[in-house]
């Protein structure tokens, strides 16, 4: 693999965009933990994104993307390859479509945010994203959703480029949706704009789901360095809970921490690391594990690290008390 410097200095060459060696992650991340990029773009055009893609194909770089780092952790030290960010690849377009209207919305766009506006002008059907945090692009990789909704359920279609560095518009029945998954989330493939179909819906029914919603994550920590749902649910559970009845809450691994106030959290008390949070991401797995023999499945994303998530027994290590 080329240098570094080699690496920045060919894509630099090619980009509109600047290219940043050695650039800092963790303000990029909601948990503040990471070590650095060994070379980061924030595209805004589409022709750098195809040739990022492209380039990274070619040469066999490691390519990392990154929306609003709501689920995600950066290793501690550097991450080989290429790191890009959607932050600023952002715009949104809404389009009347007889009684519906149909947001075109690229990757980076706030989710929140644009659960939003829906709600304002009187649009019907992301109620449920009003409080999720991340990018669009990320909730439709992950399917994000709360309260049975989810974001397969208003998806017409989606935009991207395929691992090989070709375009592709994937139409609704093209591609599925599941719990916390979508099956177009693949490794190497670029999801870079989404289309999202509403209807108008009457006052008091967006304002009944509005807060609806809310009081799902009124139990959820506020004010407070997280990444996010530590686990997903299994079938016909709540990790949440699990993780409580095993006693989960107030461990602790270095300065990461499983919050007090909901036990599928792990929040940052100060100075946690990336291993830390892996760490007890791990014991709380593993407690689990022991206690009901339900193996609970990461939502975090470990990003630039080798994670051995197999179960404490089966690694033979040290478990956490």
């Amino acid at each position: 693999m080329m240098s570094r410097a080699g690496l920045a200095d060919a894509l630099q060459g090619l980009l509109h965009c600047p290219v940043e060696r050695d650039r800092p992650l963790s303000a990029l991340s909601t948990l503040g933990v990471g070590g650095w990029a060994e070379c980061y773009a924030e595209p805004t055009e589409l022709e750098d994104f195809l040739v990022l893609r492209r380039f990274s194909h070619r040469e066999g770089v490691p390519f990392h993307i990154v929306g609003g780092g709501s689920n995600v952790v950066f290793a501690d030290g550097p991450i080989p390859g290429i790191v890009v960010s959607t932050r600023k690849w952002d715009a949104v377009w809404w389009m009347p479509a007889g009684e519906r209207v149909v947001a075109d919305v690229q990757s980076g766009h706030s989710l929140a945010s644009l659960a939003g506006v829906a709600a304002k002008e009187g649009w019907t059907g992301l109620e449920f994203a009003l409080g999720i945090p991340g990018t669009v692009g990320g909730a439709v990789a992950g399917n994000a959703g709360a309260g049975g909704r989810g974001m397969g359920d208003c998806l017409e279609e989606v935009f991207a480029i395929e691992p090989d560095g070709s375009l592709r518009r994937w139409r609704a029945g093209e591609f599925s949706c599941t719990y916390r998954r979508c099956s177009l989330a693949s490794e190497g493939r670029l999801l870079l704009s989404c289309k999202i179909a509403l209807r108008p819906g009457l006052r008091i029914e967006i304002e009944g789901n509005l807060e609806r919603f809310r009081s799902l994550r009124g139990i959820q920590p506020h004010g407070v360095r997280s990444a996010g749902c530590s686990f997903k649910n299994p079938d016909g559970e709540s990790a949440g809970r699990l993780l409580d009845r095993c006693g989960c809450k107030g461990m602790v691994s270095g300065d990461a921490v499983v919050s007090d106030s909901h036990a599928n959290f792990i929040l940052n008390r100060g100075r946690a690391t990336a291993e830390d949070v892996l760490s007890l991401v791990r014991a709380c797995r593993d407690r689990v594990l022991e206690r009901t023999g339900i193996l609970l499945e990461p939502e975090i994303k470990f990003l630039g690290m080798a994670c051995a998530l197999a179960p404490e027994e089966e690694r033979g290590g040290p478990r956490l008390g």
